[in-house]
């Protein structure tokens, strides 16, 4: 844990902080103390972007180089096995540092990020990634760290990098398109909970379930029954494919990415039809990453859908999941 002492420059003076002052402050004083980090985050005025249409909606194509290392990741359970987990304490970089969020858990500093202010929230104990019995922690964390972020959850096969150890995310929403489309997108509702709706989104490029409401036991309540739904639709065990995105501005926002698959065909394929593109979250929400040049300059709206449409439900599975979640 980073001392209050290294803090203190950072902060404005208050007593008694809340997390969003706190936050800013680690990620400034890290830039600042962490090389590896001032490197990374001065990189990403350097990505390059390419605007693509995908059935109406806009992708922002992302250059990352740095992004290869999450990108390409091996995430079977021997190459796992033989390797340190990078999320414990005791591995990480003597550098990096981290404030406390509840008992459990610490907020980081992403060395790989994709948008600004990109954290990583980790457990304090090793345990596997699983959303099961933690998806109130997603929900405090965006309350706690307020309208300007996107929390993430992705699925140990849907993007986590370290599916051994429970963590989220967090980053700046404001390059995202999802966040600003799902504001005027036509939808259709499918259920009503307490203070609030779920809804899908019509003819949009990838099939997802939007929640909104003020009631957090209520936005849990209908989490836990569509996991369930998932659950039984796909065969998953112990946890279904998906990812996770949520806002908060007095009122909860949840995006649920239901998955088909982990990464699409492009990823394994050779010559110029591959393109190493492993979507998670923040792909799935309009950022879409690509770490290789090449295929950057390749990547066109025929392959962003394509991609989009191989690792989301497929219509038929996801129509029963709203029959499902309607009920």
């Amino acid at each position: 844990m980073i001392s209050e002492a290294a803090l203190a420059p950072y902060l404005s003076g208050e007593d008694t902080p809340e997390l969003r002052a706190r936050v800013a402050a680690l990620y400034a004083e890290q830039q600042a103390s962490w090389p590896r980090l001032g490197e990374a985050v001065a990189g990403l005025a350097e990505v390059e972007y390419k605007r693509l249409a995908v059935r109406g909606s806009e992708v922002l194509a992302q250059f990352n180089p740095q992004r290869i290392v999450s990108t390409a990741a091996r995430v079977d359970a021997a190459a796992i096995r033989e390797r340190p987990c990078f999320l414990c304490a005791d591995h990480l970089p003597p550098e990096e540092k981290g404030i406390a969020f509840g008992q459990d858990f610490v907020i980081l500093c992403n060395p790989f990020p994709i948008l600004r202010r990109h954290l990583v929230i980790a457990a304090r104990g090793h345990t596997p990634q699983v959303i099961a019995g933690h998806f109130g922690v997603l929900l405090d964390l965006a309350q706690a760290l307020g309208p300007e972020y996107f929390a993430i959850y992705n699925g140990p096969a849907c993007g986590a990098s370290a599916p051994d150890h429970l963590h989220f995310q967090a980053c700046s929403r404001e390059m995202l398109p999802l966040v600003g489309e799902v504001k005027h997108w036509p939808r259709r509702e499918v259920a009503q909970i307490v203070d609030g709706e779920v809804a899908t989104l019509r003819s949009y490029r990838i099939n997802l379930l939007v929640a909104r409401g003020s009631e957090r036991s209520a936005i849990a309540a209908w989490f836990e029954r569509s996991l369930a739904h998932l659950s039984a639709l796909t065969g998953a065990s112990p946890e279904p494919m998906l990812n996770l995105g949520v806002t908060c501005d007095r009122e909860w926002k949840v995006f649920l990415f239901p998955r088909g698959k982990h990464r699409p065909a492009c990823y394994d394929a050779e010559g110029e039809a591959k393109l190493t593109v492993s979507p998670a979250a923040i792909d799935l929400a309009g950022v879409l990453v690509v770490p290789e040049a090449s295929h950057f300059a390749r990547i066109n709206e025929r392959d962003a859908e394509r991609i989009y449409s191989e690792v989301t439900l497929d219509e038929t599975r996801f129509g029963k999941l709203i029959e499902a979640c309607a009920n």
